[in-house]
């Protein structure tokens, strides 16, 4: 696994963002604990470091509680930011720095969240997000009081599927699957496992199936649970009860299992399903115990578009791969005039059509809202 971001924010150059590779920076920002935005954080000369420097760093209760969890060396040097306004001082090398840090939640697993950093310039990093088209107009702390986007000296911006033209929305997913589990556990003996393919982002699933079906969703990895379980209210859907008939295990940690025909097996997935993914054939169900679920957790091409035409913006900076401009309209995002007005077009309703495959199931339309709470956008 290469490292998704260089942590390097041009316009604030004494600070590092989900990138722990320079350890001779002031202050320090972890947007999420996933595997390509911490490199450099578990080298075992980290700690003294940031010692030397005077240096923390800083993230949501939620990711300092992960990282306190799986690396207890770093608790002393980690910093809780609230969502919403933070002022920080930091102590540079020859001077006290005040830098203004919004947290905002970033829709990508519980506890992530967006950077936007004001010194001298305004500056937004997204990490790994994603928002959709109708949800970006209700983060208030993205735009002015009159209700305009903010302007942008630079936008950072997570490109992850950007060859993807959209994904269904999360809800709408689980909606269906929620409705699979159920049929399921219907008959006696029967259980669900839930697997995939990243530790921690797939926490808000367990939510909605408690809120359907009653039955609370075994943590299977013991760090994971230690973590969760700290924050009862955001996470009510999770057990440390074995016998529960519903479990949670990542694709390694379900390798080591041999599951019997009486369970059923759901694959949540982004990265399988490429440009097909759509709103109409989100599920399949490959056997009687086994379904795939196309479950996103960054922006498809369409809400990258629409969120980089949001907002006023001066540069864009895209990772982890350069975003492609193939044509006129996106390659305007990069040459618009500074102070131009954004107009964006309201996104028109998607069309559903039924699946004629008895392996497909079609999604039905379910509101998509954005719990501040739980800091997860679906």
């Amino acid at each position: 696994m290469r490292s998704a971001f260089s942590g390097i924010i041009d316009e604030i150059p004494f600070i590092n963002v989900d990138n722990f590779q320079n350890q001779d920076q002031s202050a320090y920002f972890l947007s999420h604990f996933h595997g390509d935005h911490i490199f450099g954080l578990n080298d075992l000369q980290f700690p003294r470091k940031l010692e030397e420097n005077r240096s923390f760093i800083y993230a949501s209760e939620v990711t300092v509680a992960i990282v306190e969890s799986e690396l207890p060396n770093l608790a002393p040097y980690l910093k809780i930011l609230q969502l919403g306004r933070n002022t920080i001082e930091i102590q540079d090398k020859y001077e006290k720095i005040y830098l203004k840090v919004t947290m905002v939640p970033a829709g990508h697993s519980l506890g992530s969240v967006m950077f936007l950093f004001e010194h001298n310039k305004t500056v937004l990093y997204t990490g790994d997000f994603r928002i959709t088209q109708n949800s970006v107009s209700k983060y208030t702390h993205l735009h002015k009081s009159n209700g305009e986007p903010i302007n942008l000296d630079a936008l950072y911006i997570d490109t992850t599927f950007q060859n993807v033209p959209s994904f269904p929305r999360r809800s709408e997913v689980i909606r269906n699957i929620v409705s699979y589990v159920k049929d399921w556990l219907s008959v006696d003996g029967r259980d669900v496992v839930l697997i995939t393919s990243a530790c921690y982002g797939y926490e808000a699933v367990c939510n909605e199936l408690y809120s359907a079906t009653g039955i609370k969703t075994f943590i299977a990895n013991r760090l994971r649970w230690q973590v969760f379980s700290k924050f009862p209210k955001e996470m009510f859907g999770i057990t440390d009860d074995c016998s529960s008939k519903i479990h949670l295990y990542t694709k390694y940690e379900f390798g080591k299992l041999s599951p019997d025909e009486n369970t059923l097996q759901v694959y949540f997935s982004a990265m399988i399903w490429g440009p097909d993914a759509n709103d109409e054939h989100c599920i399949i169900r490959e056997t009687e115990n086994r379904i795939k679920a196309c479950f996103a957790t960054h922006c498809g091409r369409d809400e990258l578009i629409y969120f980089m035409k949001y907002f006023p913006v001066k540069k864009i900076v895209s990772f982890p791969e350069p975003f492609i401009c193939n044509d006129s309209n996106l390659t305007d995002i990069y040459k618009r005039p500074i102070n131009s007005k954004i107009e964006v077009s309201p996104k028109r309703p998607l069309k559903r059509a039924a699946s004629n495959s008895p392996n497909k199931v079609p999604v039905s339309k379910k509101l998509n809202t954005m719990t501040m709470k739980n800091m997860f956008d679906w």
